[in-house]
Protein backbone atom coordinates (compact mmCIF):
# COMPACT_ATOMS: atom_id res chain seq x y z
CA UNK A 1 0.00 0.00 0.00
CA UNK A 2 1.64 3.39 -0.61
CA UNK A 3 2.53 5.06 2.09
CA UNK A 4 1.22 8.39 1.28
CA UNK A 5 -2.19 6.94 2.12
CA UNK A 6 -0.86 6.12 5.41
CA UNK A 7 -2.51 9.58 7.03
CA UNK A 8 -5.93 9.05 5.83
CA UNK A 9 -5.92 5.59 6.95
CA UNK A 10 -4.69 6.74 10.28
CA UNK A 11 -7.68 9.52 10.16
CA UNK A 12 -10.24 7.36 9.09
CA UNK A 13 -9.33 4.63 12.13
CA UNK A 14 -9.33 7.63 14.43
CA UNK A 15 -12.91 8.74 13.64
CA UNK A 16 -14.39 5.27 14.18
CA UNK A 17 -12.61 4.73 17.18
CA UNK A 18 -14.63 7.85 18.47
CA UNK A 19 -17.88 7.01 17.06
CA UNK A 20 -18.87 5.02 20.80
CA UNK A 21 -17.99 8.39 22.43
CA UNK A 22 -20.69 9.95 20.20
CA UNK A 23 -23.18 9.75 23.18
CA UNK A 24 -20.91 11.09 25.67
CA UNK A 25 -20.00 14.14 22.98
CA UNK A 26 -21.40 17.05 25.62
CA UNK A 27 -19.25 15.85 28.83
CA UNK A 28 -16.19 14.83 26.49
CA UNK A 29 -16.14 18.16 24.63
CA UNK A 30 -16.94 20.20 27.92
CA UNK A 31 -14.43 18.56 30.02
CA UNK A 32 -11.59 19.13 26.77
CA UNK A 33 -12.85 22.90 26.78
CA UNK A 34 -12.06 23.13 30.51
CA UNK A 35 -9.17 21.45 30.72
CA UNK A 36 -7.97 23.70 28.36
CA UNK A 37 -8.70 26.76 29.92
CA UNK A 38 -7.87 25.59 33.30
CA UNK A 39 -4.03 24.29 31.84
CA UNK A 40 -2.51 28.14 33.10
CA UNK A 41 -3.81 27.84 36.79
CA UNK A 42 -2.96 23.77 36.77
CA UNK A 43 0.49 24.51 35.93
CA UNK A 44 0.63 26.70 38.46
CA UNK A 45 -0.95 24.77 40.70
CA UNK A 46 1.84 21.82 39.84
CA UNK A 47 5.07 24.13 41.01
CA UNK A 48 3.83 23.19 44.47
CA UNK A 49 1.21 20.41 44.43
CA UNK A 50 1.18 17.42 43.03
CA UNK A 51 -0.56 16.90 40.02
CA UNK A 52 -3.77 14.59 41.36
CA UNK A 53 -3.83 17.37 44.20
CA UNK A 54 -3.82 20.26 41.44
CA UNK A 55 -6.19 18.55 39.62
CA UNK A 56 -8.47 17.94 42.51
CA UNK A 57 -8.55 21.94 43.34
CA UNK A 58 -8.88 22.87 39.98
CA UNK A 59 -11.86 20.23 39.14
CA UNK A 60 -14.05 21.88 43.09
CA UNK A 61 -13.58 25.18 41.68
CA UNK A 62 -15.42 24.13 38.45
CA UNK A 63 -17.33 22.69 40.57
CA UNK A 64 -18.45 25.16 42.90
CA UNK A 65 -19.11 27.11 40.06
CA UNK A 66 -21.93 24.48 38.93
CA UNK A 67 -23.35 23.65 41.95
CA UNK A 68 -23.82 27.60 43.09
CA UNK A 69 -26.58 28.51 40.79
CA UNK A 70 -28.60 25.95 41.38
CA UNK A 71 -28.21 25.99 45.25
CA UNK A 72 -28.89 29.49 44.79
CA UNK A 73 -32.02 29.12 42.52
CA UNK A 74 -33.20 26.31 45.31
CA UNK A 75 -32.35 27.90 47.91
CA UNK A 76 -34.40 31.56 46.29
CA UNK A 77 -37.33 29.57 45.77
CA UNK A 78 -37.85 27.70 49.21
CA UNK A 79 -39.20 30.36 51.17
CA UNK A 80 -41.16 31.59 48.89
CA UNK A 81 -42.81 28.30 47.39
CA UNK A 82 -46.10 28.73 50.00
CA UNK A 83 -47.03 32.21 48.77
CA UNK A 84 -46.75 31.31 45.34
CA UNK A 85 -48.98 28.37 45.39
CA UNK A 86 -51.29 30.20 47.73
CA UNK A 87 -51.23 33.37 45.16
CA UNK A 88 -52.33 30.49 41.98
CA UNK A 89 -55.08 29.73 43.74
CA UNK A 90 -56.65 32.61 45.45
CA UNK A 91 -58.19 34.16 41.76
CA UNK A 92 -59.09 37.18 43.98
CA UNK A 93 -54.99 37.90 45.04
CA UNK A 94 -54.81 37.85 40.92
CA UNK A 95 -57.31 39.82 40.14
CA UNK A 96 -56.54 42.49 42.92
CA UNK A 97 -52.79 42.41 41.23
CA UNK A 98 -54.15 42.82 37.72
CA UNK A 99 -56.52 45.69 38.50
CA UNK A 100 -53.39 47.86 39.93
CA UNK A 101 -51.17 46.85 36.80
CA UNK A 102 -50.24 49.94 34.30
CA UNK A 103 -52.06 50.03 30.95
CA UNK A 104 -53.90 46.82 31.57
CA UNK A 105 -55.37 48.21 34.92
CA UNK A 106 -58.83 49.55 34.00
CA UNK A 107 -59.52 46.84 31.19
CA UNK A 108 -59.07 44.00 33.81
CA UNK A 109 -61.29 46.06 36.71
CA UNK A 110 -63.93 46.01 33.90
CA UNK A 111 -63.93 42.13 33.56
CA UNK A 112 -63.30 41.42 36.69
CA UNK A 113 -66.11 38.61 36.90
CA UNK A 114 -64.87 36.60 33.50
CA UNK A 115 -60.75 36.80 34.82
CA UNK A 116 -61.86 35.73 37.72
CA UNK A 117 -63.55 32.64 36.55
CA UNK A 118 -61.26 32.53 33.90
CA UNK A 119 -58.25 31.95 36.58
CA UNK A 120 -60.67 29.54 38.62
CA UNK A 121 -60.83 27.08 35.86
CA UNK A 122 -56.83 27.39 34.98
CA UNK A 123 -55.65 26.19 38.29
CA UNK A 124 -51.86 24.71 38.47
CA UNK A 125 -53.73 21.55 39.23
CA UNK A 126 -55.03 21.52 36.21
CA UNK A 127 -52.32 22.50 33.95
CA UNK A 128 -50.30 20.12 35.65
CA UNK A 129 -52.63 16.82 35.13
CA UNK A 130 -52.43 18.04 31.67
CA UNK A 131 -49.12 18.70 30.92
CA UNK A 132 -47.52 15.60 33.09
CA UNK A 133 -45.96 14.09 29.94
CA UNK A 134 -43.95 17.30 29.35
CA UNK A 135 -42.71 17.78 33.20
CA UNK A 136 -41.92 14.19 33.07
CA UNK A 137 -39.48 14.49 29.85
CA UNK A 138 -38.60 18.08 31.29
CA UNK A 139 -37.31 16.03 34.30
CA UNK A 140 -35.38 13.38 32.54
CA UNK A 141 -33.39 16.22 30.41
CA UNK A 142 -32.36 17.86 34.15
CA UNK A 143 -31.68 14.66 35.08
CA UNK A 144 -29.40 13.84 31.97
CA UNK A 145 -28.08 17.23 32.01
CA UNK A 146 -26.87 16.44 36.20
CA UNK A 147 -25.21 12.81 34.62
CA UNK A 148 -23.51 15.07 31.79
CA UNK A 149 -21.99 17.33 34.40
CA UNK A 150 -20.87 14.71 36.77
CA UNK A 151 -19.33 12.85 33.99
CA UNK A 152 -17.36 16.10 32.50
CA UNK A 153 -16.11 16.89 35.98
CA UNK A 154 -15.29 13.36 36.13
CA UNK A 155 -13.17 13.51 33.13
CA UNK A 156 -11.49 16.68 33.31
CA UNK A 157 -10.26 15.60 36.54
CA UNK A 158 -8.69 12.80 34.94
CA UNK A 159 -7.12 14.64 31.95
CA UNK A 160 -5.40 17.21 34.27
CA UNK A 161 -4.07 14.86 36.20
CA UNK A 162 -2.54 13.08 32.89
CA UNK A 163 -2.14 16.07 30.61
CA UNK A 164 1.18 15.49 29.57
CA UNK A 165 0.33 11.66 28.72
CA UNK A 166 -2.48 12.86 27.15
CA UNK A 167 -0.62 15.96 25.34
CA UNK A 168 1.87 13.84 24.07
CA UNK A 169 -0.20 10.68 22.90
CA UNK A 170 -2.35 13.59 20.85
CA UNK A 171 0.76 15.20 19.57
CA UNK A 172 2.28 12.18 17.71
CA UNK A 173 -1.09 11.00 16.57
CA UNK A 174 -1.88 14.36 15.02
CA UNK A 175 1.76 14.42 13.76
CA UNK A 176 1.22 11.24 11.95
CA UNK A 177 -1.51 12.62 9.91
CA UNK A 178 0.19 16.20 8.81
CA UNK A 179 3.36 17.57 8.94
CA UNK A 180 5.27 18.57 12.04
CA UNK A 181 4.79 22.01 11.72
CA UNK A 182 0.90 22.27 10.54
CA UNK A 183 0.35 19.84 13.89
CA UNK A 184 2.11 22.52 16.26
CA UNK A 185 0.56 25.36 14.66
CA UNK A 186 -2.95 23.18 15.04
CA UNK A 187 -2.65 22.67 18.52
CA UNK A 188 -1.53 25.79 19.18
CA UNK A 189 -4.26 27.52 17.75
CA UNK A 190 -6.66 24.96 18.74
CA UNK A 191 -5.79 26.11 22.40
CA UNK A 192 -6.05 29.40 22.49
CA UNK A 193 -9.17 29.01 20.22
CA UNK A 194 -10.68 27.07 23.55
CA UNK A 195 -9.25 29.16 26.16
CA UNK A 196 -10.96 32.68 24.05
CA UNK A 197 -14.75 30.41 23.99
CA UNK A 198 -14.24 30.02 28.09
CA UNK A 199 -13.38 33.89 28.24
CA UNK A 200 -16.14 34.72 25.95
CA UNK A 201 -18.48 32.51 28.06
CA UNK A 202 -17.49 34.07 31.98
CA UNK A 203 -17.59 37.25 29.78
CA UNK A 204 -21.07 36.85 29.70
CA UNK A 205 -20.98 35.63 33.12
CA UNK A 206 -20.06 39.05 33.89
CA UNK A 207 -22.31 41.18 31.81
CA UNK A 208 -25.17 39.39 32.88
CA UNK A 209 -24.39 39.52 36.82
CA UNK A 210 -23.70 43.27 36.53
CA UNK A 211 -26.49 44.46 34.14
CA UNK A 212 -29.28 42.60 36.31
CA UNK A 213 -27.99 43.76 40.14
CA UNK A 214 -29.39 46.98 39.41
CA UNK A 215 -32.46 45.99 37.84
CA UNK A 216 -33.71 43.23 40.20
CA UNK A 217 -32.68 46.06 42.88
CA UNK A 218 -34.83 48.37 41.84
CA UNK A 219 -37.84 45.76 41.05
CA UNK A 220 -37.38 44.63 44.78
CA UNK A 221 -36.87 41.64 44.27
CA UNK A 222 -36.05 40.09 47.70
CA UNK A 223 -31.99 38.46 47.63
CA UNK A 224 -31.51 40.64 44.43
CA UNK A 225 -27.77 39.88 44.60
CA UNK A 226 -27.89 36.06 45.09
CA UNK A 227 -30.69 36.14 42.02
CA UNK A 228 -27.90 37.68 39.96
CA UNK A 229 -25.32 35.50 40.53
CA UNK A 230 -27.73 33.12 39.52
CA UNK A 231 -28.69 34.55 36.48
CA UNK A 232 -25.06 35.11 35.62
CA UNK A 233 -23.84 31.73 36.31
CA UNK A 234 -27.26 30.00 34.48
CA UNK A 235 -25.64 31.76 31.11
CA UNK A 236 -23.74 29.00 30.17
CA UNK A 237 -26.68 27.11 29.51
CA UNK A 238 -29.06 27.20 26.59
CA UNK A 239 -32.02 28.85 28.00
CA UNK A 240 -30.75 29.12 31.58
CA UNK A 241 -31.27 32.68 31.66
CA UNK A 242 -34.58 32.51 30.50
CA UNK A 243 -35.45 30.14 33.42
CA UNK A 244 -34.24 32.50 36.46
CA UNK A 245 -35.93 35.48 35.11
CA UNK A 246 -39.31 33.56 34.75
CA UNK A 247 -38.48 32.57 37.92
CA UNK A 248 -37.94 35.97 39.20
CA UNK A 249 -40.71 37.08 37.46
CA UNK A 250 -43.25 35.03 38.96
CA UNK A 251 -42.19 35.60 42.31
CA UNK A 252 -42.61 39.57 42.26
CA UNK A 253 -45.91 38.39 40.07
CA UNK A 254 -47.11 36.34 43.13
CA UNK A 255 -46.49 39.25 45.47
CA UNK A 256 -48.65 42.01 43.51
CA UNK A 257 -45.60 43.77 41.82
CA UNK A 258 -46.90 43.60 38.61
CA UNK A 259 -45.11 46.09 36.87
CA UNK A 260 -42.07 45.04 38.23
CA UNK A 261 -42.61 41.59 37.17
CA UNK A 262 -42.80 43.03 33.83
CA UNK A 263 -39.88 45.41 33.87
CA UNK A 264 -37.74 42.37 34.47
CA UNK A 265 -39.22 39.57 31.96
CA UNK A 266 -38.61 42.09 29.50
CA UNK A 267 -35.03 44.43 30.71
CA UNK A 268 -34.37 41.36 31.68
CA UNK A 269 -34.21 39.27 28.44
CA UNK A 270 -32.84 42.37 26.63
CA UNK A 271 -29.72 42.21 29.37
CA UNK A 272 -29.00 38.32 28.53
CA UNK A 273 -30.33 38.51 24.74
CA UNK A 274 -27.67 41.35 23.94
CA UNK A 275 -25.19 39.46 25.74
CA UNK A 276 -25.45 36.08 24.04
CA UNK A 277 -25.57 38.14 20.53
CA UNK A 278 -23.01 40.92 20.84
CA UNK A 279 -20.91 40.80 24.16
CA UNK A 280 -19.83 37.40 24.12
CA UNK A 281 -18.74 36.84 20.01
CA UNK A 282 -17.11 40.47 20.93
CA UNK A 283 -15.24 38.78 23.69
CA UNK A 284 -14.28 35.30 21.87
CA UNK A 285 -13.20 37.73 18.82
CA UNK A 286 -10.89 40.06 20.29
CA UNK A 287 -9.39 37.05 22.55
CA UNK A 288 -8.50 34.94 19.39
CA UNK A 289 -8.22 38.56 16.70
CA UNK A 290 -11.23 36.90 14.92
CA UNK A 291 -14.00 38.99 12.99
CA UNK A 292 -17.20 39.29 15.15
CA UNK A 293 -19.65 38.07 12.07
CA UNK A 294 -17.48 34.82 12.09
CA UNK A 295 -17.79 34.44 16.19
CA UNK A 296 -21.24 34.59 15.72
CA UNK A 297 -21.97 33.01 13.35
CA UNK A 298 -19.61 29.64 14.60
CA UNK A 299 -21.65 30.27 17.80
CA UNK A 300 -25.03 29.46 16.01
CA UNK A 301 -24.11 27.18 13.68
CA UNK A 302 -22.16 24.84 16.14
CA UNK A 303 -25.58 24.86 18.01
CA UNK A 304 -27.54 24.10 15.41
CA UNK A 305 -25.16 21.16 13.79
CA UNK A 306 -23.59 19.87 16.83
CA UNK A 307 -26.57 20.81 19.51
CA UNK A 308 -25.69 21.99 23.00
CA UNK A 309 -21.94 20.71 22.88
CA UNK A 310 -21.85 23.16 19.23
CA UNK A 311 -21.44 25.89 22.02
CA UNK A 312 -18.31 25.22 22.30
CA UNK A 313 -17.02 23.01 19.51
CA UNK A 314 -18.57 25.44 16.90
CA UNK A 315 -16.46 28.38 17.75
CA UNK A 316 -13.05 26.16 18.61
CA UNK A 317 -13.42 24.39 15.06
CA UNK A 318 -13.98 27.57 13.50
CA UNK A 319 -11.44 29.51 14.70
CA UNK A 320 -8.68 27.04 14.88
CA UNK A 321 -9.40 26.55 11.22
CA UNK A 322 -9.17 30.31 10.71
CA UNK A 323 -5.78 30.86 12.36
CA UNK A 324 -4.21 28.32 10.57
CA UNK A 325 -4.98 29.40 7.40
CA UNK A 326 -4.32 32.78 8.20
CA UNK A 327 -1.48 31.95 9.56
Amino acid sequence: MPRRLDPWILALLGALGLLPLVPFAIPVVTALALAAASLPLQARLEKRLAPWVAASLVTLGWTLLAVIPVAAIVALLAPVLPALHQASLNPDAMVAAAVRAPWVGTFAASHQDAIRTWIGQHQPEALFSQHFAEVRALGAHMLGVLLDAGLALALLWAILTSRHAIGRALQSSLRRVVSIPLADRIESHALRSTQSVIIGMLGLAIWDVVLSLPLFAVAGLPSWAAWSVAVGMLSVLPGGTGLALVLATALLGAGGHVPAALAVLVLGHVVTLSGDFIVKPKIIGAASHAPFLLVLLAIFGGVAMFGLTGLILGPVLVLTAQAVVVD
